[in-house]
């Protein structure tokens, strides 16, 4: 009877090209128990079956078939199917969308660009405030050093000082009550000077764009 051995140590039949038993899968290609299902080999010696199109991986429990090259071979049976890519959930950017920026002008960040929400913006180095200034001026405090609002109801932005003993400067003038904010206006915290602009006010709101 006619019968070579495989480099795995498989002994086949010629006469019948089974192996052990079961009908042997070409050389160029894995098979599963059944020897139809096409897989394709991994970087690590791993056998993937790849359905549909070839730019989508199955994520699913894997059953063994065969032998790889690190003895892994595996197939993976039908399941939830899920491009690689998509592992992580997309922000909406709906969700807070901007209605103004400050940009640092002077100062540590110089030329950084920070987006201001609707309703309160707390400003001060930590990572819990709504606008971070944490580019190594310490004399801007931790945690609102000055707050800036707009107020959609009349379209308004305001200025106020905030809950620390630094100071806060509007176009050169300290600020010790709440007042008006109007575009280009340069807000000075510590060793920082910040431009405001605004992108909602009273010729435009999200609200005018609703569907």
């Amino acid at each position: 009877m006619p019968i070579r051995r495989r480099g795995d140590g498989e002994i086949i039949d010629e006469s019948t090209e089974t192996v052990r038993g079961r009908q042997a899968a070409p050389a160029s290609q894995d098979s599963d128990e059944s020897g139809t299902a096409p897989v394709e080999r991994g970087g690590q010696g791993d056998s993937l079956f790849v359905g549909g199109a070839a730019t989508e991986r199955w994520e699913s429990p894997t059953k063994p078939i065969g032998q790889g090259g690190d003895g892994r071979t595996r197939i993976a049976t039908p399941g939830v199917r899920r491009p690689a890519a998509a592992s992580a959930l997309e922000e909406d950017p709906m969700s807070d969308p901007p209605v103004g920026w400050l940009v640092v002008v002077r100062g540590p960040g110089k030329g950084r660009a920070l987006t201001l929400g609707n309703g309160m913006n707390p400003i001060g180095r930590s990572a819990e405030s709504r606008v971070r200034l944490d580019f190594g001026d310490d004399n801007i405090s931790r945690a609102n050093h000055a707050r800036l609002v707009y107020e959609p109801r009349q379209r308004r932005w305001l200025l106020s000082h905030g809950d620390g003993t630094n100071l806060t400067y509007l176009n050169g003038e300290l600020v010790m009550a709440t007042v008006e904010l109007q575009s280009g206006a340069q807000i000075q915290l510590g060793e920082t000077t910040l431009r405001f602009q605004a992108f909602c006010s009273q010729d435009f709101d999200w609200p005018d764009v609703d569907d």
